[in-house]
């Protein structure tokens, strides 16, 4: 069964749900066709600082090296929220066209 999106990032509303637990930022990027395409992370945050940001990373491998990021700041802002992950996705969805680039 095809997914809603042309990048989803699988369990990422169980993480936001879980008030942002570290135990729960991450998990599998599929394409709207279901194909798996690698790992959504978030390194850098703290949720009990709302001063400081952190980071989106994309990569093949769980703990491997990212190929794709985003900065944030404020994760709970959702405006600030949105856009992060809109540029995450789009630059997810441009390296899935381009892997060599």
């Amino acid at each position: 069964m095809p997914l809603p999106y042309k990048i989803n990032l699988i369990d990422h509303e169980r993480w936001i749900s879980s008030g942002y637990n570290r135990s729960f930022a991450w998990g599998l990027v599929r394409n709207a066709s279901t194909k798996e395409l690698g790992f959504w992370r978030v390194v850098r945050y703290n949720p009990n600082l709302d001063t400081e940001g952190g980071c989106y990373e994309f990569s093949l491998e769980r703990t491997g090296s990212a190929i794709v990021s985003e900065e944030f700041s404020f994760l709970d802002s959702e405006i600030n929220r949105s856009a992060a992950l809109s540029e995450f996705v789009a630059k997810i969805e441009n390296w899935e066209k381009n892997p060599n680039s």
